[in-house]
């Protein structure tokens, strides 16, 4: 009866295993499935005290930003702007990246621009990267 048991206790074990990894497996596939045709985008630039433009969105397709770090050694943080949006975000003193999630749409045609928040203490001379991550779907014919 015990030799009973143990069998059919190892059976079960072992088709619940199977299901878990076919499930897995399938759902891993419908997560590529929903964003078909897209690209990982990444752009960094320097930027000097009067700011400058690090990526600009293409005018057909979407573009999902995901990502925003900046300069660390810039006095007041670096401010990421989009176009009309404004300011989307603002670095600060021990945080120097953000991550969207799920991501930001931003608009086709639209400038992403590092500024630093601050100009009082920032030399004219002085650069600082600041750098987005997205994804881009493919432009539309």
């Amino acid at each position: 009866m015990k030799r009973l048991l143990l069998a059919a206790v190892i059976s079960l074990l072992a088709a619940t295993n199977s299901w878990g990894t076919t499930n897995y497996n399938s759902s891993k596939s419908n997560v590529y499935l929903s964003v078909p045709d897209t690209t990982v985008t990444t752009a960094s630039t320097n930027v000097s005290f009067a700011g400058g433009v690090v990526y600009t969105t293409l005018a057909t397709g979407d573009f999902i930003l995901t990502q925003f770090c900046a300069d660390p050694a810039a006095t007041g943080g670096i401010r990421l702007q989009a176009g009309s949006f404004g300011t989307i975000a603002q670095t600060v003193s021990g945080t120097n990246c953000y991550t969207f999630t799920p991501g930001m749409a931003i608009p086709q045609s639209t400038a992403l621009t590092c500024v630093p928040a601050t100009t009082v203490f920032v030399s004219k001379t002085s650069t600082y990267f600041c750098t987005i991550s997205g994804m881009q779907t493919a432009p539309t014919p």
